[in-house]
């Protein structure tokens, strides 16, 4: 890893004074290597905490100087190449599974990874001799800071380690302390254990945070517990489908979130406001950066497959649209975009982005009962109720379904087609397709080792004791 990619960004409030532990998040931020005993009153111990979640979300500095968060570079676009439903227009290799080590997208989600993973273990270090805070709220604070790391964990291990075998080798690198020059080098762990050591941060942070947090984009209980229902469909061992059927029930019938009467209301009108998002991240206030890449210069734009995969779908007319941009009229991602398509600007809410909502909870537990053995009708339930508030009436192939598998790959599309651009759930779940149901989705995936990414070559060559994955 670059030691440019190992700095812990601090957020300094500038004249914000912060109330007990309350934190704000769109504070203009600098950046500042950490290394030493920063936390030093109730303040300092949010900001430092907020330096974390600066990393969650990508946040950092446009072209114009303009502070931003680019969330939509890191984990809109990529995953949603990768799953065949968009296209980088300026490059193709995501999409056309060629990538390599040299290949830049997998560089910047792994430098992405494990900036979030040394920022927090960067906060943790600091926060843990911190005595002048209440036990309950530095509880708070470090579970903020475990679920962080184990949201950047479980993306390490589900691009690039075979987090479909549990006997692997190929897992992540465990790094539980603040990277310095002297430990920098360190071998993977094995799969199981990567499994185990993120599954032992979302217990404590499960343990640790309220149900309802200052704002949303700040983490909460019923967050920590979709993400580990997220975590353990990708595992698909022994128990685990019972664990998320669980884990999503409890959500959908105890949480206080409720899905949207109708889907296009959360993304073009209600934003972060709508009462289906669990985890929201917020953008800054002058920030265009968004809009800029889907709508101003298109740089990601919907694939033939996607508006295969819509057809016949209400979502079609407002999901993705003709637009006259920059440089002419351009078949764009229109989901986080309700303006004009020949006058474009930007909105109040184009520059918004979901890292966790309700509907993934459903779908969740549908696709874990076909999984299971469960119930077909309840499954059938659950995915029926999400249709429904994305505007579809006729349910009447969902009805017909009569096995397992094909009821499995009608929950897997719906994720596809609800979650594109979004967060990486459309590709997290085509991969748990069986591989040859997966291959007539995706042509370009040729062979299973393509499911996970290369390591890149800058961390090959800075990490002596990383091995890479196998046929790279």
């Amino acid at each position: 890893m670059q030691m440019h990619s190992i700095k812990f960004c601090l957020l300094i409030a500038f004249g914000i004074a912060l109330g007990g532990c309350k934190k704000e998040l769109n504070i203009y931020p600098t950046t500042s290597e950490v290394d030493g005993n920063v936390i030093v009153d109730v303040k300092s111990a949010a900001t430092a905490l907020n330096g974390v979640y600066y990393r969650f979300a990508s946040a950092g500095l446009d072209n114009n100087s303009v502070p931003s968060i680019f969330w939509v570079d890191i984990n809109e676009a990529i995953p949603s190449e990768l799953s065949g439903l968009m296209l980088n227009l300026s490059n193709y290799t995501m999409s056309s599974h060629t990538y390599k080590p040299a290949t830049a997208e997998p560089l910047m989600l792994w430098t992405y990874g494990y900036g979030v993973i040394n920022a927090a273990n960067g906060f943790l270090k600091n926060i843990a001799p911190v005595s002048f805070l209440t036990n309950s709220a530095k509880k708070e604070l470090i579970g903020e800071a475990k679920f962080l790391r184990a949201y950047a964990n479980s993306e390490m291990l589900l691009y690039y380690g075979q987090y479909y075998d549990t006997t692997s080798a190929y897992g992540i690198i465990l790094r539980t302390e603040f990277v310095t020059p002297d430990n920098i080098s360190q071998a993977r762990i094995g799969v199981k254990e990567s499994y185990d050591s993120i599954f032992a941060d979302l217990d404590i942070a499960i343990a640790s945070l309220p149900g309802v947090n200052t704002q949303i984009a700040y983490a909460n209980s019923w967050a920590v517990k979709l993400l580990k229902a997220r975590v353990l469909i990708n595992r698909g061992g022994a128990g685990d489908y019972a664990q998320v059927i669980s884990l999503t029930n409890d959500i959908i019938t105890n949480g206080p979130f409720s899905l949207e009467p109708n889907l296009k209301d959360l993304f073009l009108i209600k934003g972060l406001t709508s009462k289906e998002v669990i985890l929201g991240v917020q953008p800054y206030p002058l920030q265009v950066f968004k809009y800029s890449q889907l709508q101003n210069y298109t740089q990601y734009a919907p694939s033939d497959s996607m508006v295969s995969l819509f057809a016949g779908d209400p979502r079609s007319s407002w999901i993705f649209d003709s637009v006259v941009a920059a440089y002419g009229t351009n078949l764009e991602l229109t989901k986080y975009y309700p303006g004009s398509r020949t006058s474009i600007a930007p909105t109040s809410v184009t520059e918004n982005s979901y890292a966790l909502r309700l509907t993934e909870a459903y779908l969740l537990e549908a696709e874990a009962l076909t999984l299971s053995g469960g119930s077909l009708s309840q499954a059938k339930s659950l995915l029926e109720t999400v249709l429904s508030h994305a505007g579809i009436t006729d349910f009447s192939a969902v009805e017909a379904e009569s096995t397992a598998a094909g009821l499995q790959l009608r929950v897997v599309k719906e994720e596809m087609r609800n979650f594109v651009g979004e967060a990486g759930q459309d590709w997290y779940a085509v991969r748990r397709l069986p591989f040859g149901t997966l291959q007539t989705l995706i042509p370009s995936i040729g062979t299973k080792d393509l499911l996970i990414l290369p390591i890149p070559q800058n961390e090959i060559m800075t990490n002596s004791k990383l091995k890479q994955n196998p046929n790279y």
